[in-house]
């Protein structure tokens, strides 16, 4: 679909205000700032033909967002192109936040691309083109997808897509195994530094009693300047490495009622006074150890672990090598908050930047001309 841009109709004094006032607003505010960008495998046991980052948080719109991978990014190709499913679209929900979706389209019973379902034996690698060199061909069982907002949204969920009849036409929404991450900033007062607590919440169905269990490892870095969407990759130089383990391999369930029903899993990060900026990296892989009949996992229930002593919820440390080994590979998830950022304009639509590219040349031309007359005096 194209678009006809028109320049809108306005007095050179009135264009000047609104471009001086969208020009300082930068200048004067400071703002929180959340990142997300994440490798997530589709283990849903179905082609996937999209993903959908919900932002579950009233306060929350388009104009809270500030970057989506595969929309405005630039990468020196166009944006559009690093994506599977193209540019996604984002949607204010009223009442409720906003929704960024990744979709493929469906047309004469059939969908136009899908994420294959299955493992992906290489974990560490990136799932996006310039990433990934595999990834051109197709056969991938992963997508690489990422969003960045003002502040920190109340809670945020993953989910693939799937369209559970086949070619129904209907996609349906299912929880992806690499979550979201939940900053929360604490100022620094008299007592404490400042300190940013990242949260994560394992996934559990309504009819289940504990959620799929998985295996998840925590690494950590504190950067003197603000990161940006862009570095939150895997191998960038921002993103930590094997040496910053900030929390061993834990396991990651929901459900258990003898510590955390809610799977919440918290690190608590204090900040130095030269931090600008906090990087976390989360690793995913499957559980393959024993459950409970209720589906706990037996080595993270209290007396479980090697030779009954003890488990990773209950008390001691236990290792994947414990509990049946490490299983496969589910995703990464690359998540940043900036302490402190300027803010930048919403991801924009092509007609707001056309608009404002106009009144700046109106404004341009009005000032040439008055030089012009001034010089001729």
């Amino acid at each position: 679909m194209s678009h006809r841009l028109l320049a809108p109709r306005a007095t050179p004094i009135a264009l000047a205000a609104a471009l001086l006032a969208l020009a300082a607003v930068p200048a004067q505010a400071q703002v929180f700032g959340s990142l997300a960008n994440f490798d997530a495998v589709n283990d849903t046991g179905h082609v996937a033909h999209g993903f959908e980052v919900e932002i579950l948080d009233p306060s929350y719109d388009r104009s809270k967002i500030y970057s989506v991978f595969g929309l405005d990014r630039n990468f020196g190709v166009p944006p559009t192109s690093v994506e599977r499913y193209g540019a996604p679209t984002i949607t204010d929900l009223p009442g409720i936040g906003v929704s960024v979706r990744y979709a493929a389209s469906f047309a004469a019973g059939a969908w136009s691309v899908g994420t294959p379902t299955g493992p992906y034996p290489n974990a560490g690698d990136s799932c996006w083109p310039l990433g990934n060199p595999l990834y051109a061909g197709g056969g991938l069982t992963c997508d690489h997808f990422g969003v960045a907002t003002y502040g920190a949204p109340a809670k945020l969920t993953y989910s693939w897509l799937v369209d559970l009849a086949g070619n129904s036409g209907t996609l349906s929404k299912v929880a992806a195994a690499v979550p979201p991450v939940n900053f929360a900033y604490q100022p620094a007062n008299a007592q404490a530094a400042a300190a940013v607590v990242a949260e994560v919440e394992a996934h559990k169905e309504n009819n289940q009693v504990f959620g799929t269990p998985y295996w998840v490892k925590v690494y950590a870095k504190h950067l003197d300047h603000d990161v940006e969407l862009d570095n939150l990759m895997q191998r960038n130089a921002d993103v930590p490495d094997n040496l910053q383990v900030e929390a061993e391999f834990e396991i990651f369930q929901a459900g258990d009622p003898n510590n955390n029903p809610n799977g919440i899993k918290q690190h608590n990060l204090a900040l130095a006074p030269a931090d600008a900026a906090l990087v976390l990296r989360y690793e995913y892989f499957k559980y393959l150890g024993g459950l409970t009949a209720e589906g706990e996992a037996l080595c993270g229930a209290k007396g479980g672990g090697k030779g009954g002593g003890g488990g990773g919820k209950g008390g001691g440390a236990v290792l994947p090598a414990d509990c049946g080994g490490l299983g496969d590979y589910v995703g990464a998830q690359m998540a940043g908050f900036n302490v402190v950022q300027p803010p930048l304009a919403a991801v924009p639509e092509p007609a707001n930047w056309a608009l404002l590219l106009a009144g700046a040349g109106l404004l341009g031309l009005r000032t040439r001309r008055q030089r012009a007359a001034t010089a001729a005096a």
